[in-house]
């Protein structure tokens, strides 16, 4: 699968992005390239700059200097709404969900905000079926479709996750940010998470950023090394684990 993606012009490219706050360069000099169907997974002790990364490839922080590029079209100085409506999807490091409204009503508002019918949203998105629909396809892809009645409050953390990724799901994006999607799930959990993101796999464009080395290497067909907010290999999960550089900066203090 990976010599197929690097024939392919890239769906996400992030060009010498870089950003400071003050002395500190949390991204310095970063280039990725995501192919289309390609899990990417992105690794690095806590401190290496992802998350900030991960923010500033979805808008929600705007570089200092370089590009994001979505289908080669420069969307670096886009406001994040604006990526969404173009193909770019976050799920979020820490669940930013409605915990009074149900599952359903969760998705079908992230629906609403995506098209033109954004006024009077939160009434509205319980009535109209254009909206409810979609959000209960991307339930059921998510394995929830038996809960979407359920309040948010009522899940259990490892279905909060899931239904996090049911709204990215639901923005009918075509590159994913996935940051760090098993945080906090227990064995059975991530178990479930796992085969869900097998499932999505070759469908999306997926920048992972996850800790859970074994998920990592069962997912990615390629993985960026992070270290003091600059990349220091980029490679297949086997050339990772065999990359001296990477086993001393990073991989030794895992294992």
């Amino acid at each position: 699968m990976t010599e197929a993606l690097q024939t392919t012009a890239p769906k996400l490219e992030i060009r010498s992005l870089r950003k400071a706050f003050g002395a500190l360069v949390a991204t310095n000099d970063v280039n990725i390239q995501v192919q289309p169907g390609e899990i990417h997974a992105l690794i690095g002790p806590n401190g290496a700059g992802k998350t900030t990364l991960i923010s500033q490839i979805s808008g929600e922080l705007m570089p200092d200097s370089g590009q994001v590029l979505l289908d080669g079209e420069d969307i670096t100085r886009l406001p994040a709404y604006k990526r969404a409506s173009v193909g770019l999807a976050r799920s979020f490091q820490i669940s930013q969900l409605y915990n009074d409204f149900t599952a359903e009503d969760n998705v079908a508002l992230a629906v609403q905000a995506q098209s033109a019918k954004r006024f009077d949203m939160f009434s509205s998105a319980r009535k109209q079926m254009d909206l409810r629909e979609p959000a209960r396809q991307a339930l059921q892809r998510v394995g929830l479709a038996d809960r979407g009645h359920l309040r948010v409050s009522e899940l259990a953390h490892g279905e909060k996750r899931q239904l996090e990724l049911a709204i990215a799901l639901s923005l009918n994006a075509s590159v994913l940010l996935l940051d760090e999607p098993m945080a906090g799930l227990g064995a059975e959990e991530s178990q479930r998470m796992k085969d869900i993101l097998l499932e999505l796999k070759g469908q999306y464009a997926i920048l992972l950023v996850e800790h859970d080395m074994d998920i990592v290497f069962a997912l990615a067909d390629r993985i960026t090394v992070l270290v003091y907010g600059k990349p220091i290999f980029t490679g297949t999960p086997d050339e990772v684990r065999g990359n001296s550089d990477v086993r001393d900066a990073y991989l030794g203090r895992e294992e």
